[in-house]
């Protein structure tokens, strides 16, 4: 074969192209390539989905831990004296026919009789906080003539505001009380609406009357502040108890959102212990010797008028509250869970005195990992972010010398 012939059969060969089994070769090739492509991208978005979950997880906890301490630090304005404490307090909220009492007056009450904030998610507390929205005195004005239960004639009416139903302006909200506290258990208050005001008598609506010359008169505000906080179905929630019965336990149930309404979703552990002065003497000292969640003794129960401290005085040792909240990422995690998960997570007050004497205190564990649900599957294949903070009951630690009488 000639020179001539032999190039011309090399051009054919390569105009021929692939062959059948090179053409296969390459597409597997191919195959395998965007096979390992799509696998690296979904783990890639797996890992920004966990990332991401745990980033919303602490944003959530941010948020809520925030909006509790803003309210813990307004707690007891108004109502800080002393003769004020412990007191039941009944008034017919706004979207209700039928009057409520609540078992104490108090800044803060942690888990409060399940009859008043009807309990939580397993394992976690409720909260309940009060105070008011006057810029009065809140050491309240003194009656000048026996008090009846539509007039409280008082020394300075005109820091009171009546009802303006034209403008749409509610009245001040009012508390008549004894100028020396009564014996429990009578210690029984009323919140009074102010209706009008004409020279020194204040016109009311559910007032107490035969209230002696120099009883108080306290007054809240247009506006005070009744709310209760509970974890429900892993989701924070307040109940305005100015508005509608928080106590009613078909509401808590199956949580309505206009009545619980969620502040926080995934927050899954609430827990909150008192900052108690235990000190001994005249004068309390102002310093925090004892966390607790001790509730005083309620007015209305057996021996509480013999109980020591008395009960308003151990609603005014409580100086600080110190709380943490657990929130938890939104998104699954496989991998977590066959790892066995991240940890329980642990807060500073994971001890507690419940039982016992100051001297004597008998500590349990307050822990945050038994709100988590252990008993489902899948718990542990979830990113948790804890964060805790201390605060301290300011308008309790301002009232200066009424401290001694504690």
């Amino acid at each position: 074969m000639t020179d001539t012939n032999m190039r011309a059969l090399s051009k054919r060969r390569h105009a021929s192209g692939f062959s059948l089994i090179e053409i296969m070769v390459g597409l597997v090739i191919g195959m395998l390539a965007i096979v390992i492509m799509l696998q690296m991208l979904s783990n890639a978005d797996a890992n920004k989905r966990n990332t991401a979950g745990g980033n919303d997880a602490q944003m959530n906890t941010a948020i809520a831990l925030y909006n509790l301490e803003r309210e813990i630090r307004m707690a007891g304005y108004g109502l800080s004296d002393t003769n004020l404490l412990g007191c039941t307090l009944t008034y017919t909220p706004s979207d209700e026919t039928t009057a409520i009492t609540l078992s104490a007056i108090a800044p803060v009450i942690i888990n409060p009789p399940t009859a008043q904030v009807p309990a939580g998610d397993t394992n976690t507390d409720t909260l309940l906080v009060m105070y008011g929205s006057s810029p009065s005195s809140s050491e309240g004005a003194a009656l000048t003539s026996t008090s009846s239960s539509t007039s409280y004639v008082v020394t300075n009416p005109s820091s009171f505001k009546p009802e303006d139903l034209a403008n749409g302006q509610p009245g001040d909200r009012v508390i008549a009380e004894a100028l020396t506290r009564p014996t429990p258990p009578n210690c029984a208050l009323k919140l009074a609406k102010v209706t009008g005001v004409s020279g020194a008598t204040l016109t009311v609506s559910n007032g107490t009357g035969s209230l002696a010359v120099g009883s108080v008169v306290y007054n809240l505000g247009p506006a005070p502040v009744i709310r209760a906080y509970a974890i429900r179905k892993g989701v924070l929630t307040m109940c305005d108890y100015m508005t509608r019965n928080c106590g009613s336990s078909s509401l808590a149930t199956t949580p309505d959102p206009t009545v619980w309404v969620p502040v926080a979703s995934n927050i899954v552990g609430l827990r909150a212990q008192y900052g108690r002065d235990t000190s001994t003497g005249a004068m309390m000292n102002g310093t925090i010797t004892q966390w607790d969640q001790s509730n005083p003794l309620l007015e209305t129960e057996t021996g509480a008028s013999t109980a020591s401290p008395p009960i308003h005085c151990a609603r005014a040792r409580i100086m600080a509250v110190r709380m943490a909240l657990v929130g938890r990422s939104t998104t699954y995690d496989k991998k977590l869970e066959a790892e066995g998960g991240l940890g329980n997570p642990t807060w500073s007050g994971s001890t507690a005195v419940t039982t016992g004497s100051p001297t004597n205190p008998t500590a349990v564990s307050i822990n945050l990992s038994s709100s988590l649900d252990s008993s489902a599957n899948g718990w542990k294949g979830y990113r948790y972010k804890t964060m805790e903070t201390t605060i301290p009951l300011r308008n309790m630690i301002w009232r200066g010398g009424d401290n001694a009488s504690c």
